[in-house]
């Protein structure tokens, strides 16, 4: 059983397994995750709380202000265990400077290189026989290296109950494709049918890879922004 706990109940782990040792419960089957608190900014200036004035912010709050997605995205860049100060103007705006946005965009992009193959009558071959030795450039590269790591941070995180690696995989991958996207092009002249296969393989398993971490997070992968 885990629990996850606010850093201002962490006295409360002791009590709670001797409570259960003295009901004959094994204490080590309770695993407890405590999490720091979050400072809250808008537009750069700190947002006042106070439970004996009222002023509290719930989650509720911040997910009607900036959205579920940019919510848990937001939340998970960092370890549980750090204390975080997020800046609500930032996470709800529509800039690669977000980070929710800079990783859905790479998602959406994936999708319009997709509807600008069918429209040039491109598809992908069976990847068994692509051609994926002439994915060569360095961005290409980039791409592939950070795919291939997938597997290991899934792991990690799990192990190590820390999701933040997940995200920041998926920052990674998002950034690895970005650059890929601005230099290295799938549909147009000059592109030989080998390359523009391989690309697109790329580019396929560039959007498996962003749907899987993105799944994992609870945030979509929308194909238009």
């Amino acid at each position: 059983l885990i629990n996850v706990w606010g850093a201002d109940h962490h006295g409360y782990i002791v009590r709670i397994k001797a409570a259960m040792a003295s009901l004959g419960l094994d204490p080590e089957r309770l695993e407890i995750e405590i999490t720091q608190l979050v400072d809250l900014l808008k537009d750069g200036e700190p947002v006042r709380l106070s439970k004996r004035a009222g002023n509290v912010v719930e989650l509720r709050d911040v997910i009607d202000e900036v959205g579920v997605d940019a919510a848990r995205l937001t939340y998970l860049l960092q370890s549980v265990d750090s204390r975080q100060t997020v800046d609500l103007a930032e996470v709800a705006s529509q800039g690669m400077d977000n980070p929710v946005f800079y990783v859905q965009m790479a998602h959406a992009r994936i999708h319009g290189i997709a509807r600008r193959a069918q429209e040039a009558g491109l598809e992908r071959g069976p990847l068994a026989s692509a051609p994926l030795d002439v994915l060569v450039h360095e961005r290409e590269l980039d791409v592939l290296r950070s795919l291939s790591e997938l597997p290991e941070v899934v792991a990690v995180a799990a192990r190590d109950r820390a999701p933040h690696r997940i995200t920041t995989w998926v920052r990674e991958l998002a950034g690895a494709f970005h650059g890929f996207y601005h230099d290295c092009y799938v549909v147009g002249e000059g592109i030989g049918a080998e390359l523009a296969d391989a690309r697109l393989q790329l580019v396929e398993a560039t959007r498996i890879g962003l749907t899987i971490g993105l799944d994992l997070l609870g945030v979509s992968a929308p194909e238009q922004l």
